[in-house]
């Protein structure tokens, strides 16, 4: 298992056509233990995909420090806001991506597969899915890694309740067959009290943290919606 630790992390965004500089980030602190589901909530366009960018190294215009404990080169997933699937690739491409063009490679995505229960779609394009499917194709090409840290930007927005429901149920299971960090970006608080061991609220700009919330709902607790909304109501009155 593998933690993160960020430690006064600053990121300013550059003057664009004379406008201001904007502060995203400033003396930005957060740990993450091992093996946790974490939510980051807060209003969109406050900095959490930015922070995400930066944990998985596609954005290095920063200061300060993102260590890992546990393993200094942690495999890190990433299922981004939009599927990002490859149209002139199959199902079964678009999860092999990631990974070496082995037979050991082909029988770990064949077995996510069967695990998110769309074997039949195997050398099916993205293209005749509906946006729930390509999204537990997306999910299963982030697992085909086994990663150590997950990271998910908001990867239920846009779909009805329904099918929100039944992709929460099966990130759930994946975890227990695959254990992983997660770090969940969302600015739904009902996803947050749903899935999360803790919440972390930021508000501000720059970004701060100004709630650190530990969920301790039972698995019954989290599918009632009365318990969430009374959580809601206690500690995230503010946070929608």
């Amino acid at each position: 298992m593998t933690g993160l630790e960020i430690e006064a992390l600053h990121k300013i965004y550059p003057s664009l056509g004379g406008t201001p500089l904007r502060r995203i980030l400033e003396n930005f602190h957060l740990a993450i233990d091992p093996g946790t589901f974490v939510c980051l909530l807060g209003p969109s366009g406050i900095g959490k995909t930015t922070l995400l960018n930066m944990i998985s190294r596609l954005d290095s215009d920063y200061s300060g420090q993102i260590a890992f404990q546990g393993r200094p080169n942690p495999r890190i997933g990433y299922v981004f806001q939009t599927p990002r699937l490859l149209p002139w690739r199959t199902v079964l491409q678009n999860i092999l991506l990631p990974l070496p063009l082995t037979e050991d490679s082909r029988q770990t995505a064949l077995s996510l597969l069967a695990d998110m229960g769309m074997s039949d779609t195997r050398d099916v394009y993205p293209g005749r899915l509906s946006l729930g499917m390509q999204r537990r194709v997306a999910l299963a090409r982030a697992f085909a890694i086994d990663p150590d840290i997950l990271l998910m930007d908001e990867p239920f927005v846009s779909l009805d309740e329904a099918t929100a429901d039944r992709l929460r149920d099966l990130l759930m299971r994946m975890l227990e067959l695959r254990p992983a960090t997660v770090l969940f970006v969302t600015h739904d608080s009902r996803d947050a009290v749903r899935l999360a061991d803790r919440i972390i609220v930021l508000s501000g700009s720059p970004a701060q943290i100004v709630k650190d919330i530990h969920v301790g709902l039972s698995d019954d607790e989290r599918r009632d919606e009365s318990a969430i909304e009374a959580f809601r109501g206690r500690y995230l009155a503010q946070s929608q």
